[in-house]
């Protein structure tokens, strides 16, 4: 692997997350679980990675109360939450449009920074959230067709879904953050930490509402469990810890500036993958959301 990787960490995350998406939004399951599935298989083989590694086993062993407080709420927040609602968005809106919606992330984050933290929101990063929310508004107005055998919703409810995934990921990873303190950059151990208490809670929802049982059976459909085993390890196992890589290595801007491309590469894999036409109306809203993006990211 070639020196100073870990410098587009951010970006290996965004296409991995192009990956994943494409996949999961093509199996014919409830979002609750997919999401409890992908953080199971997620949660297995990051927990293989550290007992793999004395190193890291050293680290979750020793890890503080505390960080595995922050670690946990992000994983509740981000994963159990917000990626069920990402999913469920996937759903109704399809890959490409879905995706989209992840530009609202380091909207929600400069949002969060300002209103708890009282930073200052620039004049060009007031200009940055404007044209990020006009290239999300071109691209969520264009027809796309099914995305699913999951059916039972409408476009709005995909767009908020959407938001909502945005927001809960800007607040995971805050917290997480605050987790990882004690952990080297590219230590497996938050990732694990956050996705293994993600898939207890939910699986302890699933068991108490009674969906666990059908959920399961869902997930191990011969034309769904070999799919999601792919989806999991490309988008969860190594797009999460890619991303938190990146979280730990570069300043948080640039970190944001390089995850926000899944839109990007999401275009252009459907564009070449599944020959979808994609309109050069379509083309400018994704690319206008990255610009914004990228201003928003980049601005003193």
């Amino acid at each position: 692997m070639f020196e100073g990787w870990t410098q587009i960490a951010g970006l290996l995350a965004a296409f991995c997350w192009a990956i994943g998406g494409m996949i999961y939004s093509r199996l014919p399951a409830s979002a609750g679980a997919l999401n409890l599935g992908k953080n199971l298989l997620g949660s297995i083989l990051l927990g293989l990675v550290i007992v793999a590694f004395a190193k890291e086993r050293a680290a979750l062993v020793g890890l503080s109360a505390a960080a595995v407080f922050w670690l946990g709420a992000s994983g509740v927040v981000g994963l159990l939450i917000g990626d069920a609602s990402f999913l469920r968005s996937l759903q109704l809106l399809g890959p490409r449009r879905a995706l989209i919606l992840s530009t609202l992330v380091p909207i929600f984050s400069a949002i969060l920074g300002w209103t708890l933290l009282a930073e200052v929101l620039s004049r060009e990063k007031l200009l940055g959230i404007a044209v990020t929310m006009i290239g999300v508004a071109i691209v969520i107005r264009e027809r796309a067709g099914p995305a699913t055998g999951a059916p039972g919703g409408s476009s709005l409810a995909g767009i908020l879904h959407g938001v909502n995934a945005s927001l809960c990921q800007a607040v995971g990873i805050a917290l997480a953050r605050h987790g990882m303190e004690e952990l080297e950059a590219v230590s497996p151990v938050a990732s694990f930490v956050r996705l293994a208490i993600a898939t207890v809670l939910g699986a302890a929802l699933a068991l108490a509402s009674g969906r666990l049982t059908r959920w399961a059976r869902a997930l191990s459909a011969p034309g769904v469990r070999g799919r999601l085993v792919v989806a999991s390890f490309v988008g969860t196992f190594l797009g999460i810890w890619l991303s938190l890589i990146a979280v730990g290595v570069l300043p948080l801007a640039e970190a944001g500036t390089q995850t926000s491309t899944t839109p990007i590469f999401m275009t252009i894999l459907v564009a070449v993958i599944w020959r979808e036409k994609i309109s050069l109306l379509a083309w400018g809203g994704t690319l206008i959301a990255f610009v914004g993006v990228v201003l928003l990211l980049t601005s003193g």
